[in-house]
């Protein structure tokens, strides 16, 4: 767990004082229940983010902990628009997890690419990403990378009464399968219905689908206040 607190401040510093051109940040929190296979549990969640009209800064940690199982998810993400065509970016995500419910040990991701705009819309965003990734499911023991071929696609709505995101991700293993293939797919379904200007109800539907059927399917349900506020830094 210390190396995951050492990634995390670093991180967070990096992120903070990186960016020359805007300081202002978003933050998110959010506690709530969750489900996972008929267990039921508590989780909390925070979101650092930062938008510009070409740069992308996304910090998240997100936690939950069953009767039997537990969860532990930090992730950072970075884009930037090209400026030759600003409908497409390149995107750097890596993330530290622990997923019990998925046999998982402290896992190590990396995943870069292409992404592109397909439609961007008075009330939302479609975008499309490709690119390739690996992962060490035994970070702390192992050296040996799994690698490979991503693709995404991401759909984000607003409607009068609620906002909607849906994403589906695509993992097609392309180095050796030495024990177990682990090409998957993974899905999240989001609403998030504003109770006022800063705070929400969130509904949140997560699943980690694996080709190979022989391991564990993970996903989980969860139900969330969620709030948000601005983070304002003076140079």
């Amino acid at each position: 767990m210390i190396y995951v607190k050492k990634i995390l401040l670093l991180l967070f510093v990096s992120l903070i004082f990186s960016q020359s051109d805007s300081l202002k940040w978003k933050h998110y929190g959010r506690i709530g229940l969750s489900n996972a296979q008929s267990q039921n549990g508590a989780f909390g969640y925070y979101r650092l983010n930062r938008k510009t009209d070409d740069t992308f800064r996304d910090l998240r940690l997100f936690a939950y902990n069953l009767q039997n199982e537990s969860f532990v998810y930090l992730r950072y993400k970075s884009s930037d628009k090209y400026s030759s065509n600003s409908r497409f970016y390149r995107y750097t995500t890596s993330f530290f997890r622990k997923n019990s419910q998925a046999n998982l040990d402290l896992q190590y991701h990396v995943n870069q690419g292409l992404g592109i705009f397909l439609n961007q819309y008075e009330n939302g965003l479609i975008n499309v990403e490709i690119g390739h990734a690996f992962d060490m499911s035994n970070f702390l023991n192992d050296t040996r990378k799994t690698s490979y071929a991503m693709a995404g696609i991401f759909w984000d709505h607003d409607l009068k009464w609620f906002s909607s995101k849906i994403e589906f991700e695509h993992f097609q293993q392309i180095s050796e399968i030495i024990e177990n293939n682990l090409t998957r797919n993974q899905y999240l379904i989001e609403l998030i219905f504003p109770m006022n200007q800063n705070i929400s109800l969130n509904l949140n539907y997560e699943e980690e689908d694996y080709i190979i059927k022989s391991r564990s399917r993970a996903f989980s349900l969860t139900m969330a206040i969620e709030w948000k506020g601005r983070i304002r830094l003076k140079k």
